[in-house]
């Protein structure tokens, strides 16, 4: 991974998201670049904003849109400095018809792009987050709030030996590489796996590549299986979970796969490697 793209929005004061943190680390690690995509995507910022006045400020008036953007711009590229991160921040502007297509067009030619996640995911965020995973052809990483800096030392796989799947495997691979502890995992009582009793096959693939992994079945029973996935993550102390990202497109809509809408939905725990 040589050339990285997170996309950011606005805040107020001089913390950096969990994004971009999680961003700046994964391109210290591989020596990488980073270009941070600086632009409105909520109609209010998902972190809570100071009261200037009970600060001591002389005035209640809040920052304008230019000047969280401008503010934002400056602690990011200070953030990547003292990093010895190559760092260049670009905003949205008028060359695109609109945000998705411009994180479309600028994911194209990244390796990666980190999004920050508030939650379960909703509109306008999630329309973003649609448009990089089903259009650009490019993996992504959800990364929640609490999350720490990259690690990326106990990864977990989740493996169906779907298409999308295996484009996770291979997208991935930078990262499974220089993970301490690689598990894959089937959620054997979900549906039918494609190709059932894979799991040593493509452990064996990755041995090929110097990464020594191991593989797990586990049964959702009653759960969602992202849930069940995602519990399966924490329990195994992993910081990263990667997966296949599915969606069925019927007319203009996109109908989410279960473990792809379960990831929308949850309120994760340690950041989430998606690929389609």
């Amino acid at each position: 991974m040589k050339d990285l793209l997170a996309l950011l929005a606005p805040t107020v004061g001089g913390d950096l998201s969990a994004g971009a943190r999680y961003a700046l680390g994964l391109a210290s690690a591989f020596d990488a670049r980073l270009c941070a995509l600086i632009a409105e995507i909520e109609f209010t910022d998902p972190s809570p904003e100071p009261d200037i006045m009970q600060a001591g400020g002389a005035s209640g008036a809040r920052p304008t849109s230019r000047e969280r953007l401008e503010q934002t711009e400056r602690v990011v590229l200070s953030a990547a400095k003292a990093a010895g991160v190559p760092c260049e921040t670009v905003a949205a502007d008028g060359e695109f018809p609109s945000l998705r297509e411009r994180v479309i067009r600028s994911a194209q030619l990244r390796d990666v792009l980190i999004i920050d996640s508030y939650g379960p995911l909703q509109p306008p965020r999630k329309d973003l987050v649609d448009g990089a995973l089903f259009g650009s052809g490019r993996p992504l990483v959800l990364v929640p709030q609490h999350a720490g800096e990259f690690a990326g030392k106990r990864i977990v796989i989740a493996w169906d030996a779907s298409r999308s799947a295996v484009r996770a495997v291979h997208d991935a691979l930078p990262l499974l590489a220089q993970a301490r502890n690689v598990t894959v995992v089937s959620v054997v009582d979900d549906k039918t796996i494609l190709a059932p009793n894979t799991e040593n096959a493509l452990c064996s693939y990755l041995l090929q590549r110097d990464i020594v992994s191991d593989f797990d079945r586990i049964n959702r029973e009653k759960v969602a299986v992202g849930t069940a996935l995602l519990a399966y993550a924490g329990q195994a102390d992993a910081d990263l979970l990667v997966m296949g990202g599915f969606s069925h497109g019927f007319e203009r809509e996109l109908m989410l796969g279960s473990a792809t809408r379960d990831i929308y939905r949850a309120n994760l725990e340690i950041p989430v490697f998606l690929s389609h």
